[in-house]
């Protein structure tokens, strides 16, 4: 996780404005970044969970920034990206609050269970639409982004732990650039990774008002990496046992092997697809509606807006999302568009931030 990333935070794109072959050549940069965290608010999250604990077992993080040019229905450009996403069980995010405040603990077991991805990447995609029906009515976009990366984290980690006693059983599965767990497996050199990604994109014009809609992103992901850091095994502390003479003895395991001593060791890293829908909807020459629906790994997000339509291509439009409970407002049209979506202007009690803006120079 890296705060300067995370901060960025908002998010209301599904298939980028940016292409259009009524012109031929066109010049396009377009940004997206989008966070969402369930149980501490995104300032906290990021630095002291310090917040009064919430329910909730995920929280991510999108972000990317495209530059490039287009000739009819063909595009290509650069990409940069950052992407974190964690999924844990609320008991872990529990331990970790109380911890981090020194607060007491109930004399139980508490489930430590963790599942993080993170990358960052900078690359090239290139990508086509394929016009179909009558009046090219529906658009097929795929789009292939190739990239190189040296800075990851990908961790499993599945176990349980007594109350704040050094009492418990963990087992890690933890392949990384830089070991922020247990902080002393770093390798000497960033590991190498090159990776790619697929997307697509469709979109049907079912009659003059109804537009219908489906973006699928990182339908396939995949990088490989050289030379990584690694800690994959099991540890296990008792303070004390005893046995049937009253002796007591003391019996801590730890089975773990590593990337000291320059055992690193090659690792593939995938992302979730994410998937996005819609339907948009023209009331009138002044007012339409749209209705998304969004499936991030096992989150899900519903978002009705409006919009009003004037001049000649402008519209300003307003929304509000479920589950995240965050409000939208953005202006946009065929060339510049930018649109905020959050629950909450401070983002010391935001819990879902997004920003969402792009700009099309058509010759």
């Amino acid at each position: 996780m890296k705060k300067k990333i995370l901060l960025l935070g908002f998010s209301t794109a599904l298939l980028s404005p940016l292409a259009s072959a009524n012109n031929q050549f066109q010049i396009f940069t377009h940004f997206d970044a989008e966070i969402y965290t369930e149980a501490q608010p995104v300032q906290a999250f990021v630095d002291d969970f310090d917040e009064p604990i919430k329910s909730g077992d995920s929280a991510f993080t999108y972000n990317i920034f495209e530059i490039g040019v287009g000739y009819n229905n063909f595009k290509v450009g650069l990409q940069s990206r950052y992407d974190y996403v964690l999924n844990f069980d609320p008991d872990t995010a529990l331990y970790t609050y109380l911890e981090k405040n020194d607060l007491p603990f109930e004399e139980r077991f508490y489930t430590y269970q963790l599942d993080a991805k993170q990358v960052t990447s900078n690359g090239v995609f290139v990508s086509y639409d394929f016009k179909f029906l009558d009046k090219n009515a529906l658009t097929i976009t795929p789009k292939v982004s190739v990239f190189a990366s040296t800075h990851f984290q990908d961790a499993s980690v599945d176990g349980r732990v007594f109350s704040d006693d050094v009492e418990g059983s963990i087992t890690a599965d933890y392949n990384f650039s830089k070991d922020i767990l247990f902080k002393k497996f770093t390798p000497s050199q960033n590991p190498e990774g090159l990776g790619y990604s697929l997307d697509i994109f469709a979109d049907w014009q079912v009659n003059d008002d109804l537009k219908v809609g489906l973006s699928v992103k990182d339908l396939l992901y995949k990088t490989d990496f050289d030379d990584t850091g690694a800690v994959k095994g099991q540890t296990t502390e008792i303070p004390f046992s005893e046995d049937e003479s009253g002796n007591v003895t003391s019996t801590p395991t730890v089975s773990l092997q590593t990337s000291a001593f320059g055992n690193t060791e090659s690792h593939t890293l995938d992302m979730e697809m994410r998937i996005t829908a819609f339907a948009d909807y023209r009331i009138n020459r002044r007012y339409s509606t749209a209705l998304t629906i969004k499936q991030y790994d096992e989150d899900s997000f519903s978002q009705l807006k409006g919009r009003i339509h004037f001049w000649d291509h402008w519209k300003v439009q307003a929304g509000y999302e479920t589950k995240s409970e965050a409000f939208l407002v953005g202006i946009e049209n065929e060339y510049f568009g930018l649109n905020l979506q959050t629950d909450s202007l401070d983002l010391d009690k935001a819990y879902y931030a997004n920003v969402n803006w792009y700009m099309n120079i058509k010759f």
